[in-house]
C-alpha cells in the first residue's frame, strides 16, 4: 500500500518538527521554543489549508 504524496508530506513535516521541537526542549533556551513553536503552529497551519484545499479542489499527483 502506497501512502499519498500529502500524506507522506505531512507525516515527514510532523517528524521533523518534533525532533526540532525536542532539540530546542533540551536546550532549555524560552527564546528558542518560543520561536519554534510560532514556527510550528504556522507550518501546521498552512498544511491544514493546503489539505483542505486539495479536498475542495480536488487532489492531482503530478507527473513522474
Amino acid at each position: 500500500m502506497r501512502m499519498r504524496t500529502l500524506t507522506s508530506y505531512a507525516v515527514a513535516v510532523i517528524l521533523v518538527l518534533a525532533v526540532l521541537n525536542g532539540i530546542g526542549w533540551l536546550a532549555w533556551n524560552p527564546s528558542l521554543l518560543h520561536n519554534l513553536n510560532v514556527f510550528s503552529a504556522g507550518f501546521i497551519l498552512g498544511m491544514l489549508g493546503m489539505y483542505i484545499a486539495a479536498w475542495l479542489y480536488g487532489y492531482h499527483k503530478g507527473a513522474g
